[in-house]
């Protein structure tokens, strides 16, 4: 009884001993398990370094982009538009080259900082630029069509709209700039500028007062009787002429109305009347020039004078307006 009791006193001992041994054994492989975390996988922080694997040269374009969370190859872009300017861009990444430390850390594509394939695209981007092209497009088309009161409208329209887009971006989680994406957002940037000064643009056209109706280009008129004459001659964006010297006015007054919005207003004045002249320019200059005319030197004729200092029958009340632009008026000389 003594020895069986001495055994099993062996017994229960070792496996109480055995129970301790696994119990370490069990705290050394979970303590073992856990992953701490390593200084090399994690991101250089606040610190500029020359990045070691996004590199062409010196790696000063890749350590921008991760130290701002940017595609490098729009660092490099900035870069090559800088060197053009006397070579700023150069002396500057020289001097980035030699200042600023290379990276330590191997960069390797184990190491994900946040999966964008796992959030739900949004093409609000496309979809503004698209939409920006349709109205730039339909100010433009208005505006040549004589419907130039629908460009200021749609240009408030489009800065609400870039309001309330600025709104939603600021609200939803940003994403990686990317190449495509700083292409995209500088083209609507540059679309909205273009959009957002036309319709000032033509906003002051219409506090002016000038329309802008008649069609754009360079366009001339030469009447050679007074049936050719038209009442009314409108031009958009351009220049105009209207030559009036080779016109034999009957007796009796004759109203003519010009109008240019943007551009250039070219009147030859005839020689054998009285004018009455009413100029309006809302931006821009009057200019008074003179052109030869044989029938003065050869004493038919007779040379164009104000209304107040002449006793001839024949009158031409002339209404001339420039939006934007240059009136040039040219009187026949013998």
């Amino acid at each position: 009884m003594l020895w069986g009791f001495a055994l099993i006193v062996r017994d229960s001992s070792a496996t109480y001993i055995g129970g301790m041994d696994e119990t370490e054994d069990v705290n050394d492989v979970s303590a073992g398990d856990v992953d701490t975390p390593v200084s090399d996988a994690s991101p250089q922080g606040a610190k500029l370094h020359r990045s070691s694997t996004k590199k062409i040269f010196g790696g000063v374009a890749g350590g921008i982009s991760d130290r701002f969370d940017m595609d490098a190859n729009i660092v490099r872009v900035i870069f090559v538009v800088l060197a053009l300017a006397y070579g700023l861009g150069v002396a500057i990444y020289l001097a980035m080259w030699l200042l600023i430390p290379k990276s330590e850390a191997v960069e390797t594509g184990d190491v994900v900082a946040f999966d964008e394939s796992s959030q739900p695209r949004r093409h609000w981007l496309r979809y503004a630029v698209a939409l920006g092209v349709i109205v730039f497009a339909l100010i433009m088309v208005a505006a040549l069509q004589g419907g130039h009161r629908l460009g200021p409208g749609l240009s408030l329209l489009w800065l609400i709209f870039l309001v309330v887009l600025a709104v939603v971006s600021l609200t939803t989680p940003a994403r990686r700039l990317t190449l495509r994406r700083f292409f995209a957002l500088t083209f609507l940037g540059f679309l909205s500028f273009l959009i957002l000064v036309t319709g000032v643009f033509l906003l002051s056209l219409q506090v002016i007062g000038v329309p802008l109706e008649g069609g754009s280009g360079t366009r001339a008129w030469h009447p050679t009787s007074p049936a050719e004459v038209q009442r009314v001659y409108h031009g958009a964006i351009g220049e105009s002429t209207i030559d009036l010297s080779h016109v034999h006015f009957s007796p009796g007054t004759k109203y003519l109305t010009a109008t240019q919005g943007v551009g250039i207003l070219m009147v030859d004045l005839p020689a054998n009347v009285s004018i009455d002249l009413r100029t309006h320019v809302g931006i821009g200059t009057v200019q008074r020039g003179q052109y030869f005319d044989p029938s003065i030197a050869s004493g038919t004729g007779s040379t164009a004078t104000s209304a107040s200092s002449t006793t001839s029958t024949t009158r031409l009340v002339l209404n001339l307006s420039v939006g934007v632009g240059q009136l040039q008026l040219l009187t026949p000389i013998g």
